[in-house]
C-alpha cells in the first residue's frame, strides 16, 4: 500500500477557499469538491481564520489600551509642570 504525501496549502489559498463559502448558493461540500479538498479541511480553515481575526482584534485592542494609558500618564506628567 503506497502512502500519499500530505498537501500543504498557502494561507492565500485557504483565505480564497473560505471566501468561496460566502458566495450565494455555495455549499461547503460543493466548494471542497471544486477545490479538491475535504469539507472538514474547509471547515477547519474557516475556524482558523475566524480565530486569527479574533486574536488580531484582541492584540489591536490591547495595543490601543496600552497606548492610551501611556498618553494619559504623559498628560498627567505634563499638567503638573
Amino acid at each position: 500500500m503506497s502512502r500519499q504525501t500530505r498537501c500543504h496549502f498557502t494561507a492565500e489559498f485557504k483565505e480564497q477557499a473560505v471566501a468561496c463559502l460566502s458566495e450565494s448558493g455555495a455549499t461547503p461540500t460543493s466548494v471542497a469538491r471544486e477545490l479538491g479538498v475535504m469539507p472538514s479541511q474547509l471547515k477547519g480553515w474557516r475556524l482558523e481564520l475566524a480565530a486569527a481575526g479574533s486574536a488580531e482584534g484582541i492584540r489591536r485592542q490591547q495595543a490601543e489600551a496600552a497606548e492610551l494609558a501611556e498618553l494619559r500618564r504623559e498628560n498627567r506628567r505634563l499638567s503638573f509642570r
